[in-house]
């Protein structure tokens, strides 16, 4: 849903039916509104205004609704105990009825024991005391809801400070998230269409149901209502009887297989409230909403005798031969959820290339993966780069895609991935952007590529999953990896680049207490780059979905992809043939050690380049 409820709406007639409208705000503006106000014990600003992309974190996920306002407790977990968003001073002296009413998104989640709370309160002192005027209860849709709230305990009185209050309990939680905030004295007619409910992704091709709500915010009882709806060249109208709504009663419509969703892109849905009653109602200003829908299609591609899973989008504006990124989940992670949270659909509308989402295996723990020859999955046989190539052929041939730009992300055992396929399908993908990536030593040993494939790395330092240190003794239990700067070194030194620039991303977003350094290896004239995006103090992370703000990690692998070169360099094209005498001899982790007979090692030459070796007796 992009709005909730809109209720800029035109003082009525001061008259006994009329209806009165004493403060809204929809904080389209982008900043803290004027006369609003907040108190917070939270280090990252407590309350802040943005988009729900802006807005949201890796576990908690809220839905697009455009400009709102809202306190992340999973962002920070920081002390947001007394997150107080206070509205302006209101006079009740004369008002006999007034009602709050806003639209909400709040789980009410528990974790470790400790549940979330979101209360109305108020005072009457300036904010000096707090007196609770309602708790609300959580809903955990994944949708925004609609509240309306009677102020009978305020009325009559001259000095009103109104505030929405958060309090995750002194644990790790969720948030809590505003929009259309809205103080009336009720009077007429009014039905408010407060929301269309529409998944964000629907699977095309499909027909889908338009759902939507409604409240009465007038002073008249509403005992019928028609709703129009369109989405593109599609419309219809339906009329509900049978209701009967008194003042702030809410209604839920459902209007059965309207939306046909015939092929992947971007829908935009509207309904509007035509009729109440039979006829117009006062106030027309709040009777429409609108959503954004994103059609994908889902597939099963024959993979020896299983039938894998994937998701395709390709945007209807996006031109014939367009590029193809694969998307690749993390582990015990999902196809569903890379749709959800990492952006890559907004970017292929954006910049006009065709995503595909493939789905893991099931290993014996129960877990999706991605088999790149962890420890713990010995006995596990499948062969990943077997089916991707497979299915990149699949929809290279069957949507008119470009052969020659097509790449890799992904995030964790997604991201250890794109190195086993820079390795091993140097041919098909044209270069590959690993988030909190890891390159398996053993993967590193077997490591032949014909092809330079482009490598970006985006790792953070504090990351406690996929360690940036490497683990020389598996003791995470995934296996043995060398550290994110070695990994990146033996890429460079295989390719026979060198280090051509480095530097800082501006900390544009101080309070994440992260900062990201670059390092960029190439050679003049090459297609071959190797480039590391170190996030100094970042978790294992996707940086600009959750941890570090100050990048965009969706984009900046798009951007890298898209200066890729069109033509790949065979490995060993950069590296001279002679004047070169041999400066280091390490193992796969990048220990100097003495040749061994039967033992991987790797020569350092002194023109950078690096030869792989097996020693004989």
């Amino acid at each position: 849903m992009t709005r909730i409820l809109c209720l800029f709406m035109a003082l009525c007639a001061l008259t006994a039916q009329a209806q009165t409208v004493l403060l809204t705000e929809n904080f389209d503006a982008g900043v803290l509104p004027d006369g609003w106000s907040q108190q917070t014990l939270a280090t990252d600003g407590g309350w802040l205004t943005g988009t729900s992309a802006q807005l949201e974190s890796q576990w908690w996920a809220i839905a697009p609704h455009g400009n709102i306002i809202a306190t992340n407790d999973d962002g920070c977990d920081c002390d947001k105990s007394e997150d107080y968003l206070i509205l302006p001073e209101l006079d009740f002296s004369g008002v006999d009825n007034a009602i709050l009413a806003f639209s909400t998104y709040f789980d009410g989640g528990t974790y470790q024991g400790t549940t979330e709370g979101a209360f109305i309160e108020y005072s009457l002192d300036g904010g000096e005391n707090w007196t609770l005027m309602q708790a609300l209860i959580g809903s955990d849709d994944g949708a925004w809801d609609f509240e309306v709230v009677n102020l009978e305990d305020v009325i009559g009185e001259t000095s009103v400070h109104l505030a929405f209050r958060y309090n995750d309990g002194g644990g790790w939680l969720y948030g809590w998230a505003l929009d259309d905030v809205a103080v009336l004295e009720p009077g007429g007619l009014d039905l408010a269409m407060t929301g269309i409910n529409l998944a964000p992704v629907a699977i095309a091709p499909s027909v889908g149901d338009l759902e939507g709500s409604v409240v009465n915010l007038g002073g008249d009882s509403v005992y019928s209502y028609t709703i129009a709806w369109t989405m593109g060249a599609e419309s219809g109208q339906t009329t509900i009887d049978g209701v009967a709504l008194g003042t702030a009663d809410s209604h839920t419509f459902t209007l059965d297989g309207v939306l046909p969703f015939d092929q992947s892109g971007s829908y935009s849905v509207s309904a509007e409230v035509v009729a109440v009653n039979g006829d117009a109602d006062d106030v027309a200003d709040n009777n429409s909403q609108a959503a954004d829908v994103t059609a994908i299609f889902f597939g099963e591609y024959p993979d020896g005798k299983e039938l894998r899973e994937y998701y395709y989008y390709e945007p209807t504006t996006a031109p014939d031969n367009c590029p193809l990124v694969f998307v690749f989940h993390g582990y015990s992670g999902s196809a569903e959820g890379m749709i959800q949270w990492s952006g890559f659909n907004d970017l292929a509308d954006d910049y006009g290339f065709a995503v595909c989402y493939p789905q893991g295996t099931e290993d014996d723990y129960g877990d999706q993966f991605w088999n790149v020859g962890y420890d713990f999955h010995q006995f596990e046989f499948v062969d990943d780069v077997a089916f991707i190539s497979g299915l990149r052929e699949e929809l290279i041939g069957a949507y008119g895609l470009d052969a020659e730009r097509v790449f890799g992300t992904g995030f964790s055992n997604g991201g250890d991935f794109c190195y086993l396929l820079a390795c091993e399908a140097s041919s098909e993908f044209r270069a590959v952007a690993p988030i909190a990536g890891i390159l398996m030593s053993d993967i590193q040993a077997e490591c032949s590529p014909a092809y330079m494939v482009p490598i970006l790395e985006v790792h953070g330092t504090a990351d406690e999953v996929s360690l940036y240190e490497g683990d020389s003794e598996n003791t995470g239990g995934w296996g043995v990896y060398p550290s994110t700067p070695d990994a990146m070194a033996f890429f460079a030194n295989l390719y026979g680049i060198g280090l051509e620039e480095s530097g800082s991303f501006d900390d544009t977003a101080p309070w994440d207490e992260t900062t990201v350094d670059y390092q960029k290896w190439g050679a003049e004239g090459s297609c071959a780059q190797v480039w590391l995006y170190t996030v100094q103090g970042g978790g294992h992370s996707w940086p600009g979905v959750w941890g570090n703000q100050d990048i965009d990690a969706s984009l900046e692998a798009w951007q890298f992809f898209v200066q890729s070169c069109s033509e790949p360099m065979s490995v060993g094209e950069l590296l001279p043939q002679s004047n070169r005498e041999i400066v280091r001899i390490t193992d796969v982790l990048g220990r100097e050690v003495r040749p061994a007979a039967g033992e991987l090692m790797l020569i350092q030459y002194s023109d950078g380049s690096v030869e792989k070796r097996i020693f004989s007796e």
